[in-house]
């Protein structure tokens, strides 16, 4: 990643729209406690879009002046040495002493109207909002109030009181030809939005396109200003056309900062 593109991810953790606002229980955190890093950084680009995002939240926690990082992919194991899952950060405010689980998450999800109503899978038809937002429910934002939890807590930072936090980015999609769409459950009316289309239907919205700016996957999460479309190079509709033959992707028009997703004429099936 370049120093622009560097930038700009670690800008967008600290001010981009966020996916969803405060759970039940859970908060989102306080963006303003969070750091920017004074140093040239270098991010690895190449990992899992998830962990990329761990490690640039890793930088913004290690330069706030307001929160102590304590720890971080932190395990909890039961009796028998299973694993019962893993605490993304645990911090303390160093204004209150209070001790946080902070969980974070990247999603995007397209919302696809169906004769049983609007469903919400992500690129990897696999995952899906509802699932996942169970998911984060039931485990990784309960994972603290679990007695192996509280007794790794107490033992490491003598921690009788722990609160959860999370940090929800990414965008939700919608299909070019629909007006109308739902908000998926919990998702904050100024999320960030974007459209997607099927690769079939190209000719109906863009006949005029010849050019566009494909997202790469780190920026995916990025909203793309001028000054970031301009230091993406710009790509013919046939490359577009033949990287989304198998895959999800997200671009841009060069003078728009809406993104877009084209899918395979397959997806999600």
């Amino acid at each position: 990643m370049n120093d622009i593109h560097t930038h700009a991810l670690l800008q967008s953790l600290i001010d981009a729209p966020l996916l969803v606002g405060d759970l039940p229980k859970v908060p989102s955190l306080n963006r303003a406690l969070l750091g920017m890093p004074t140093a040239e950084m270098r991010l690895n680009a190449n990992q899992k879009l998830g962990h990329l995002y761990e490690d640039a939240l890793h930088l913004l926690l290690s330069a706030s002046d307001q929160l102590e990082l304590l720890a971080d992919h932190v395990q909890v194991f039961d009796c028998n040495q299973i694993t019962l899952g893993e605490m993304d950060y645990i911090l303390r405010d160093t204004r209150t002493q209070q001790v946080l689980h902070l969980e974070l998450a990247v999603k995007f999800y397209l919302g696809v109207p169906t004769a049983n109503g609007w469903k919400f899978p992500g690129p990897d038809p696999h995952d899906n909002w509802q699932q996942k937002l169970v998911r984060m429910r039931r485990h990784q934002l309960s994972l603290a109030e679990r007695p192996e939890a509280k007794s790794l807590l107490r033992e490491r930072w003598c921690c009788v009181d722990v609160e959860v936090r999370q940090l929800i980015y990414g965008c939700i999609f919608y299909p070019m030809s629909v007006v109308h769409c739902p908000l998926p459950e919990n998702m904050r009316e100024d999320c960030r939005k974007g459209r997607w289309l099927y690769e079939q239907d190209w000719q109906h919205f863009f006949a005029d396109t010849y050019e566009v700016c494909m997202i790469p996957k780190p920026l995916w999460p990025v909203s793309m200003t001028a000054p970031l479309r301009a230091s993406l190079p710009r790509t013919s509709v046939s490359a577009l056309h033949a990287a989304s033959a198998e895959r999800c992707v997200m671009f841009v028009l060069p003078n728009s900062e809406e993104p877009y997703f084209l899918v395979p004429n397959h997806w999600p099936g």
